[in-house]
């Protein structure tokens, strides 16, 4: 089979790449800058390589002619305002219009879990599921992946978990702190994104990938203590907003405000897999929260930034 990487410079497109060369595909990315890329390109091990930027359009034609499966793993996070919104609707709709010319066969969305039901999306989650819409009305055989945090040591959305158990010996949380959230191992999302991409039977549908657990926000804080040999005092806090929280996340943990405020949008409500959407990864065994959270903090001391002291 021959792959595309669309956001090949990012964790968990290195990650698929690197499965899919080792079962015997070939792997072609594109990224936005070659150069500052260069290096997640070579760990990866993709020599294919084209230059371009899905919000503009520019190189998608030339990095789809061929393929037989792409996998989207364009995602901005971090803006101040709504322009991470406009952009990812953009690059979307950009890559809809190369892949309906250039042809593709099929297509794999890496996103996050849904809110439940009834419940009306934060801004972000709207943002995805918009993205979602796009693609698999765009491309017949796109198929949706959607999974829980990712418990890696590269990961984003766990690093300020880290760093505000690291850094502060009582942490506060939000009257969300029993809202559950499904975490999943790098190993196992790579797998069910690798298997959607290679499994025409998963072909045009929306699938959640299986978790590792689903701990309150509490249980992960918790568990990301122990697993780091320390005694942490966790205060409920009875005043909690999105953005208090996020500003105070921003605080302690160095991140920037943006992103933070992406996180916090997240905690309102449980953010768990439907189980029916998880029965097609049947075969794929995550390991448990204690054993991913193990392996995702124990890692090569430079692999944990520190972020701003």
């Amino acid at each position: 089979m021959r792959a595309l990487i669309v956001g090949a410079g990012g964790y968990n497109g290195g990650n698929v790449a690197r499965l899919l060369a080792a079962s015997g595909h070939t792997v072609r990315g594109l990224v936005r800058d070659r150069a500052r890329a260069a290096s997640a390109l070579k760990e990866a091990g993709i020599d294919d390589v084209v230059q371009g930027d899905a919000i503009t359009g520019a190189g998608l034609h030339e990095a789809l002619t061929g393929v037989d499966t792409a996998f989207y793993f364009v995602h901005a996070l971090g803006a101040p305002d709504r322009r991470t919104d406009e952009r990812d609707l953009r690059a979307a709709r950009q890559f809809v219009r190369a892949a309906q010319a250039t042809g593709l066969p099929q297509g794999v969305f890496f996103t996050t879990l849904a809110p439940p039901r009834g419940v009306r999306p934060p801004v972000y989650q709207r943002n995805r599921l918009q993205v979602e819409r796009i693609l698999l009305d765009g491309v017949p055989d796109m198929t949706a992946v959607r999974a829980g945090m990712v418990l890696g040591a590269r990961s984003r959305g766990l690093l300020p978990y880290v760093r505000l158990v690291r850094r502060a010996p009582i942490v506060p949380l939000g009257p969300w702190c029993t809202n559950r959230i499904a975490v999943i191992d790098p190993t196992t999302v790579t797998e069910a994104i690798v298997a959607a991409g290679t499994d025409a039977a998963l072909a045009g549908r929306t699938l959640d990938a299986p978790a590792c657990a689903q701990p309150t926000h509490r249980e992960l804080v918790r568990a990301i203590a122990t697993t780091l040999g320390l005694r942490r005092l966790i205060v409920r806090s009875p005043i909690a907003t999105p953005r208090l929280d996020a500003a105070l996340i921003a605080a302690v943990t160095g991140e920037s405000y943006g992103f933070c405020r992406y996180l916090a949008s997240g905690n309102e409500h449980d953010y768990i897999i439907d189980p029916a959407r998880c029965e097609p990864f049947g075969d794929l065994n995550p390991p448990s929260l204690h054993e991913a959270l193990h392996d995702a903090l124990h890692p090569v001391p430079d692999q944990w930034p520190s972020g701003r002291r």
